[in-house]
């Protein structure tokens, strides 16, 4: 379908980009760059154009430290130092940390930033993930660690939590229950986790098998981005 080609192709220049990148050597210059490309291809999810910035979060007492990409609310008061934003918690929809190679101490510590940006005062709390070019771990260990078995003779990967009647004491430990999802763009380990309630109180992710997987991305960014812009802030 043609617009799968152009998601295909959104895709597939991140990836190139991300490749072009490697040239340069100052690493924070790098991840700037990066940064900046992942975010003009989300741009392009929806018209008007999502108000995405760099900085960080606060609620006005205490911050939570860097953060790559911010998605904020429409009419949102962005106090800009620079290039950077310092926005008020309660006008953020998403926080999207990129990281180029992932690692389990990456996935550890966004885990952690969560629960930083959870804790700020206010009654809402943004979205938090990961979007990550390449990953330092096994297809295996990832979905491992978000709560998926495998399924050696199907060669599949399920959730022990979704089978009627299965006990709770069976469902395999979710490593990273603080993040609310998580994107790799690497061949091969192509994912798109995402948390849901699977009852009240309980949380899962789900795996999405749509491809491109920058499809998902876009999704969840314009659903975000459009229901903010349908009315004032609750």
């Amino acid at each position: 379908m043609k617009f799968e080609e152009f998601d295909r192709y959104s895709e597939n220049m991140l990836m190139a980009q991300y490749d072009i990148s490697e040239i340069i050597t100052h690493e924070l210059m790098k991840g700037e760059i990066r940064e900046d490309f992942l975010i003009s291809t989300l741009e392009s999810c929806s018209e008007p154009k999502p108000s995405f910035v760099k900085g960080t979060l606060s609620d006005g007492i205490k911050d939570a430290g860097q953060l790559d990409i911010l998605l904020c609310r429409p009419h949102a008061h962005l106090r800009k130092l620079g290039t950077q934003c310092c926005v008020r918690k309660e006008d953020a929809l998403c926080v999207i940390e990129v990281k180029g190679n992932c690692t389990g101490t990456d996935l550890k510590k966004a885990s952690k930033k969560a629960i930083v940006i959870r804790d700020l005062q206010g009654q809402r709390a943004p979205l938090y993930g990961i979007v990550c070019y390449r990953v330092a771990l096994e297809l295996k260990t990832i979905m491992k660690r978000f709560g998926f078995s495998f399924d050696g003779e199907n060669k599949t990967y399920f959730d022990n939590a979704t089978i009627p009647n299965e006990l709770e004491e069976n469902w395999l430990s979710i490593k990273y229950p603080d993040l609310d999802f998580f994107v790799s763009l690497e061949d091969e380990k192509k994912l798109f986790l995402r948390k849901y309630e699977m009852q009240p109180g309980k949380f899962r992710f789900v795996r999405s098998v749509r491809e491109p997987i920058i499809q998902e991305l876009f999704s969840m960014i314009q659903s975000l981005w459009v229901t903010s812009n349908q009315g004032p802030a609750i």
